[in-house]
């Protein structure tokens, strides 16, 4: 057991919560560091998750809390990292609580609160059929389950005209006075989990992302799709609600381009072939469904078998890449694309087009870890096949997406294999003292 060791995991989403775990159980004192106010990252805002197709929330809880309840795992939510000194077995690192504005102790979750708040937010991936208040309790699996103000829309940072929710509180948990808190934490590894973001659609220009509302991204997709999404789970049309009759799903969006990201995500094909799978399931023969790529890669032992399931389901796949898209008066949209499989230029009409973009590691805490980055602008390894989890600075491993595009699956496994290699590390530093 490892009870005098102590690891920092930067991040709470899939890789940061089982690196967590698994270090814990082996006796280590976690540090679970995460920016935002919930765990799960990308993969709680998924519907289901490939190959095995169950449901991602339900998928995440054990996971949650697993991390949650463990005694050797002290929880850092809605913090920053500040400066990181020292080396492999004398990490120092400095952290910022962020305040909530809400006294977590006083907090009862009556919601009383949120009620009276007279601000509406667009809910991040919802296309803005979802809202949230300003005052709000995060959403899945927030940490502690206590509300917060988002005082960039709030009116009382603002302009301090509004304290609706501090009025309405029976508990007086609303303190707008509150401020960040300093810490400092010692660890004799890290590990970073920091995870991806989707790529900006919008750089594409001709596909009009941003611009017509029925152009929405992959994992907008996956919010419309979802039982606790903006439609509960209805697939829909953006501007009027209504069932589509043709969706068109555009892979490699900003992916495997000398102009934006050089590299393959890949996920986006199986991303896509999932994605027109939900939609026959939905609808069936009511709706078509397009899929339009340059190559086609379903990786995976069960990629190949699902590709020819969502094959038989009568979903085109369309070898080539489409034209700019127009909007027509109605708001529906069309698409000129030819098909090098059967050299015919199609023109399609559809309700909704779903661009499966391509990833890009999180990577703003570089300069405080003092760790390159390579020429894909992933975080550099020590070495691509030798030592391919740990980064040029010794004690700094990275798990997940931030070191490479892995799914689900493989970010869990990846993730598991660092907390071994961490604790190797800690191990032999033991030896040489």
């Amino acid at each position: 057991m490892h009870e005098k060791h102590s690891a920092l995991i930067i991040g709470a989403g899939v890789a940061g919560l089982q690196a967590t775990i698994d270090l814990a159980k082996v006796g280590f004192n976690v540090y679970l560091v995460e920016q935002k106010p919930r765990f799960g990252g990308h993969t709680s805002l998924l519907h289901k998750v490939f190959p095995t197709l169950e449901n991602a929330t339900e998928l995440l809880k054990p996971l949650v809390q697993s991390v949650t309840e463990h005694p050797k795992v002290k929880i850092v939510p809605y913090s920053d990292i500040g400066s990181v000194s020292g080396a492999i077995g004398d990490f120092h690192i400095d952290i910022t609580r962020k305040a909530r504005y809400v006294d977590e102790e006083r907090c009862t979750l009556c919601g009383d609160c949120s009620k009276a708040c007279p601000v509406n937010v667009p809910k991040e991936y919802e296309m803005g059929l979802g809202t949230r208040k300003a005052i709000y309790l995060p959403s899945p699996f927030p940490f502690p389950q206590k509300y917060l103000i988002d005082t960039d829309n709030c009116l009382q940072f603002k302009d301090g005209s509004c304290t609706a929710c501090k009025d309405a509180c029976p508990e007086d948990a609303v303190n707008y006075e509150e401020k960040n808190r300093k810490e400092r934490l010692k660890a004799d590894v890290i590990i970073v989990a920091t995870g991806f973001k989707p790529y900006d659609a919008g750089k594409i220009g001709q596909y009009k992302y941003g611009a017509y509302r029925n152009v929405i991204t992959g994992m907008e997709y996956e919010r419309l799709c979802s039982p606790d999404g903006p439609t509960k789970g209805e697939i829909v049309r953006i501007d009027n609600k209504k069932k589509p009759k043709s969706v068109v799903y555009i892979l490699c969006i900003g992916s495997r381009d000398e102009q934006h990201l050089q590299y393959c995500c890949k996920i986006g094909c199986v991303n896509a072939l999932k994605h027109a799978y939900f939609l026959k399931n939905q609808y069936g023969d009511e709706t078509e469904a397009h899929i339009c790529y340059t190559d086609l890669r379903a990786v995976g032992k069960h990629a190949e078998k699902f590709y020819r399931e969502v094959r038989e389901s009568e979903v085109n796949l369309i070898h080539g890449e489409p034209s700019e898209i127009q909007e027509l008066p109605d708001r529906t949209l069309t698409i000129d694309v030819y098909d090098q499989a059967t050299a015919k230029l199609l023109s399609i009409t559809a309700d909704l087009v779903v661009l499966e973009t391509g990833l890009e590691p999180r990577t703003g805490i570089q300069e405080k870890l003092k760790i390159p980055l390579n020429q894909n602008g992933f975080f550099k390894v020590a070495h691509p096949t030798l030592s391919a989890h740990e980064t040029p600075v010794a004690g700094i491993f990275l798990a997940g997406s931030v070191q490479e595009p892995m799914n689900v699956t493989e970010t869990l496994a990846h993730a598991s294999a660092v907390a071994m290699k961490a604790l190797i590390s800690v191990q032999n530093t033991d030896k040489e003292c």
